[in-house]
């Protein structure tokens, strides 16, 4: 029964010689969002990349017989009879449609993958990392979300090359041809440094230009994302193999399992502080015996922390989604104020890009100081002693519920006659 459970639900799946498609729970919002920045990302960030870049399609192609994007412009100037005589209703109401129908839809298969992923997390105990062809190998590795957002950044689609992720490369560098094509986002880009705005100005196309802020925020928060979700993924995996291979029954636990058949161990992570002293009293107080707790402090690696996810650490905090959503929506302002201001769209887009990122970075920033088990940069606390209580399964959950109350960094249990069963 349970191997038909793993079938079921899986939130692994590889697809050769492109990367793997990994469930990771969201909030639904996030999808929601970038479903209204630009019809179809949503769809490809729960894993639905052929719904998405169908999705994509329709928004390239209706936009513009619409001229979605030049009323756009117009309105956000203040010249409403120009973006009165350049809109086509023809389209216009086709398009309002679809629109309000991707957010919708991104925001309901969200929920939809968020309820498969607890389903499979509960029932796989033990997940596939390493598939193999005569094209590829395809195997789940850590990465640097730090290089692929650079990579993104210099080029959308070599991010996603990165990760692997063929399909997404294939058609983040088509589109990305197209819009700066149509958009002479280049052409503009030499005027203005240069110094000639005015030229700057006429040269750009409004209607190609304002896809740029989207696809460019959109493309930077995949790419770090994936390498986000694909690090958390390694770690579950890893998680489920060690459990699998390295909890042997007949392992001399410190504390030995006592006679009466529902002995249990709890496994919990601390840092150096009073808290522990606190949870180790209140555990006192409840009838847990001092010769049930194992208290082991660590001599912890004297290393820098890691402000941002690197290959090699990662915590699943990301500075970046914020950041990205902020910086896509000035970047938008910017270069539409850009085409009446003295700078030129170029560089006001550039204003808004970062103004954005840094907003979006300072208020996810004041965020997580607020989160007990990360410190000022959103980075987890190194563990530093590691606590191990014998208890029964009637009370597991009351003790759980004091060391996370009293600040465990993390927790775990042990079941050795379930093990045995197994």
């Amino acid at each position: 029964m349970a191997q038909e459970q793993t079938k079921r639900y899986s939130h692994l799946m590889h697809s050769i010689p492109s990367n793997s498609s990994i469930e990771y729970p969201l909030n639904p919002w996030i999808p929601l969002w970038w479903s209204a920045a630009f019809p179809g990302y949503g769809h490809c960030m729960v894993n639905y990349p052929l719904i998405g870049y169908s999705l994509i399609i329709f928004e390239f192609t209706v936009n513009n017989l619409a001229k979605v994007n030049k009323a756009i412009y117009f309105s956000m100037l203040g010249d409403f009879q120009s973006a009165i005589d350049v809109i086509d209703l023809r389209f216009f109401y086709l398009y309002i449609g679809v629109y309000v129908f991707t957010m919708f839809d991104s925001y309901r298969r969200c929920v939809d993958m968020n309820n498969n992923y607890v389903l499979s997390y509960r029932t796989t105990t033990l997940t596939k990392t390493t598939k193999a062809s005569s094209f590829s190998v395809n195997t789940l590795n850590k990465v640097s979300p730090i290089t692929s957002t650079y990579w993104e950044m210099i080029m959308p689609g070599l991010g996603s090359l990165y990760l692997n992720h063929l399909i997404s490369f294939f058609f983040s560098i088509i589109t990305w041809v197209i819009t700066i094509g149509f958009s002479r986002f280049y052409v503009g880009v030499y005027y203005t440094c240069i110094g000639n705005f005015e030229k700057a100005k006429t040269i750009l196309d409004p209607q190609w230009y304002l896809f740029i802020p989207s696809i460019y925020g959109g493309y930077v928060y995949f790419a770090y994302s994936q390498a986000v979700i694909t690090n958390f993924q390694f770690k579950l995996s890893q998680s489920q193999f060690l459990r699998s291979e390295y909890q042997h029954a007949t392992f001399d636990m410190p504390l030995p399992v006592m006679p009466g058949g529902n002995r249990m161990y709890i496994i919990a992570s601390f840092e150096h502080s009073t808290a522990i002293e606190l949870a180790l009293t209140e555990l006192e107080q409840i009838g847990v015996e001092k010769s049930d707790m194992f208290a082991l402090p660590l001599r912890v690696r004297n290393e820098k922390k890691k402000l941002f996810d690197n290959a090699h650490y990662s915590d699943g905090v990301s500075f970046v989604d914020l950041a990205t959503i902020l910086g896509s929506i000035c970047m938008l302002l910017g270069g539409i104020y850009g085409f009446v201001l003295k700078q030129g769209p170029i560089l006001w887009a550039l204003y808004g890009l970062v103004v954005g990122g840094v907003l979006g970075f300072l208020i996810k920033f004041i965020v997580i100081k607020k989160m007990p088990s990360l410190d000022l940069f959103g980075r987890r606390k190194a563990t530093e002693i590691v606590m191990m209580i014998r208890c029964g399964s009637t009370n597991d959950d009351q003790i759980k519920k004091i060391l996370w109350n009293n600040k465990a960094l993390g927790l775990t249990e042990y079941d050795p006659n379930k093990r045995e069963m197994e």
